[in-house]
C-alpha cells in the first residue's frame, strides 16, 4: 500500500512539473475509433514512454476547439509525462456546442473499448475522465457494469449534478451548499450554449427561431477565443449578431447576452431558467444523468476549481452527496486550478498551485485510484 501511494505521488509530481514546463518528445498521433453503427470518429493519442502504460480516456467538453484545445493538449502531455497513455476521442457534436448526451455515451464507450484493447496498455482496464459537461456523462457510463469491467477508475472534473441550479448560476452567479449562499460573476458562455440547445424546445418563450442560432454563433466565436465571454471584449460581437435579428427578437436575445457591464434582468431570468429546464428535461434525454446511477462499483474521484465561473464548485459537492452510499471509493477535492474560463491558468498561479500540497494530494488520489 505504501509503495502504491509513493508511486502515485511520484506520478502526481511528474504531472505537476510537466504542466509547469511542458516536455518535449510526446507526439500526438491521430487515430480512427470505430463505432457500433459502423461509422468512425477520430481521436488523438499521446503515448507515455515505456510499456506497459496505464491508459486514460479524456472527454474534452463543449468547445469548438475540440482536440485542438490548448489547455487540454497541455493536460494530456502532462499525463503522458506522468506515465500514462492518453486517448481523447473527438465528439463532433460537442465541437458544434450540441449537448447530444446519447451520442457522447456511444463515443466514450467506443473509446474505452478501443484503448483497452491496444498493445502497450497495462492490463486491468483504463481510466475515464470527464471534464465539465462530460463529467456526469463519464460517471453515468461508469455505472454500467459492462463498461465498468473495462475501467479502473472514473474522474469527474468541473461537472454538474442539477441542471436547474447550473442554468440559474449562468444567469445570476448565485449558488449554495449546506445553507451557505455564494455569488460570483458567471461566465456567460454557458448560458449562450444553454440557450442554443434549449430554446428550440421551449414552448413558453417568445422565440421565433432566430435567437438560438444567434447564441450559438456567439458561443462558437467565444469558444474559438475571438474574445473573452465575460468582459467587454465580447460586446462588439454581441452587438454585431444582435443587429442581424428582427427587432421583435432582440429583447429575448438581450436577456442572454447583455453588455458585459450589465446583468440579465433578475425576474425575467427566473422565468427563462424555469422554461429552459423544463425543455431540457423533456427533450434531451440523459442531460441530467446522475439520478440514473444506482451503483458505482469503481473508485470515483471528483475535482472542481473553487473559482469556476462556468459551473460552480457546489455542483461537484452536490454530485458527491448524490453518489454517497452508491460508491464504495469516493473522494472530492476543491482546487485553485483549472477553471473552465482559463483565466487562472498561468505560470504565476501554477507556481502557487505547485506549492499547494492539497492539489498534489488530489492528483495523488486520482493516480492511486487508477493504479
Amino acid at each position: 500500500m505504501k509503495d502504491t501511494r509513493f508511486s502515485s505521488w511520484l506520478s502526481a509530481l511528474r504531472f505537476a512539473l510537466a504542466w509547469r514546463s511542458p516536455p518535449n518528445g510526446f507526439a500526438e498521433v491521430e487515430v480512427s475509433i470505430p463505432l457500433a453503427d459502423g461509422s468512425s470518429i477520430r481521436g488523438t493519442v499521446v503515448r507515455a514512454r515505456g510499456s506497459p502504460a496505464r491508459g486514460w480516456v479524456i472527454l474534452h467538453g463543449l468547445t469548438p476547439r475540440g482536440l485542438a484545445h490548448t489547455e487540454l493538449r497541455r493536460f494530456n502531455h502532462a499525463l503522458a509525462a506522468a506515465g500514462m497513455t492518453v486517448l481523447v476521442p473527438e465528439i463532433r457534436e460537442w465541437t458544434r456546442l450540441d449537448f447530444a448526451p446519447i451520442r457522447a455515451q456511444e463515443i466514450l464507450r467506443a473509446a474505452v473499448d478501443w484503448l483497452a484493447g491496444r498493445p502497450g496498455i497495462a492490463p486491468g482496464g483504463v481510466s475515464l475522465m470527464g471534464v465539465s459537461f462530460g463529467a456526469p456523462q463519464a460517471l453515468a457510463a461508469a455505472a454500467d457494469p459492462a463498461l465498468a469491467a473495462k475501467l479502473r477508475a472514473v474522474v469527474g472534473w468541473g461537472g454538474y449534478a442539477d441542471i436547474e441550479r447550473t442554468f440559474r448560476f449562468s444567469f445570476t452567479g448565485e449558488h449554495e451548499w449546506d445553507g451557505v449562499a455564494y455569488r460570483q460573476p458567471p461566465d456567460p458562455y454557458v448560458r449562450w450554449i444553454v440557450g442554443a440547445n434549449c430554446l428550440p424546445h421551449a414552448t413558453g418563450l417568445d422565440d421565433r427561431g432566430t435567437v438560438a442560432p444567434a447564441l450559438r454563433r456567439l458561443a462558437i466565436r467565444a469558444g474559438k477565443q475571438e474574445f473573452e465571454a465575460w468582459n467587454a471584449s465580447s460586446d462588439p460581437a454581441k452587438a454585431e449578431i444582435r443587429s442581424t435579428l428582427p427587432a421583435a427578437d432582440r429583447t429575448l436575445y438581450d436577456l442572454f447576452a447583455p453588455p458585459a457591464a450589465g446583468e440579465p434582468d433578475r425576474r425575467a431570468s427566473e422565468t427563462i431558467v424555469s422554461e429552459l429546464v423544463r425543455a431540457a428535461r423533456r427533450s434531451i434525454p440523459l442531460i441530467e444523468p446522475l439520478p440514473g446511477i444506482g451503483r458505482l462499483a469503481l473508485p470515483a474521484r471528483l475535482l472542481h476549481a473553487r473559482a469556476d465561473q462556468v459551473i460552480p464548485f457546489t455542483e461537484t459537492l452536490r454530485t458527491a452527496d448524490w453518489l454517497g452510499s452508491r460508491c464504495d471509493s469516493l473522494s472530492t477535492r476543491l482546487t485553485g486550478l483549472f477553471t473552465h474560463s482559463g483565466e487562472d491558468i498561468d505560470e504565476s498561479l501554477w507556481r502557487r498551485g505547485l506549492s499547494n500540497l492539497d492539489f498534489l494530494g488530489a492528483l495523488t488520489g486520482v493516480f492511486e485510484a487508477a493504479g
